[in-house]
């Protein structure tokens, strides 16, 4: 009978526990990335090229909600219908002043106002 080295042995044994934790480790994580309820204190989100921003979508997968940054870099908060249609806008204009803007269920402008003096 050949001489089994104890290394050898120890490294396989140690490699087949690393296979078998690593197996298990995947388990408990959601197969669909939802992490469920989170509580936080406070949220940074920081641009990476395209704007850092939060959007809400309902149970139809329609987006409902846009919180974030523009394409001329000012923020903005934008609420959509469940037919996906916005229907109001807080944020600034392109000569930077505040503005708000209502829109009906079909997406025609009901009521604008500006910031500006």
């Amino acid at each position: 009978m050949k001489h089994v080295d104890v290394k050898s042995f120890l490294i396989g044994v140690l490699f087949t526990l690393l296979v078998f934790v690593s197996i298990g480790a995947d388990e408990g994580e959601p197969i669909d990335g939802n992490l469920g309820d989170i509580v936080v204190n406070s949220i940074t989100i920081k641009d990476d090229g395209h704007g850092g921003f939060i959007t809400a979508y309902n149970q139809d997968q329609k987006r409902t909600l846009y919180l974030g940054t523009g394409k001329d870099e000012n923020g903005y908060v934008q609420t959509y219908n469940k037919y996906q249609e916005p229907t109001a806008y807080i944020g600034s204009n392109r000569d930077m002043d505040g503005v708000i803007v209502l829109k009906d269920r079909y997406g025609a402008l009901g009521y604008t106002q500006s910031g500006k003096k």
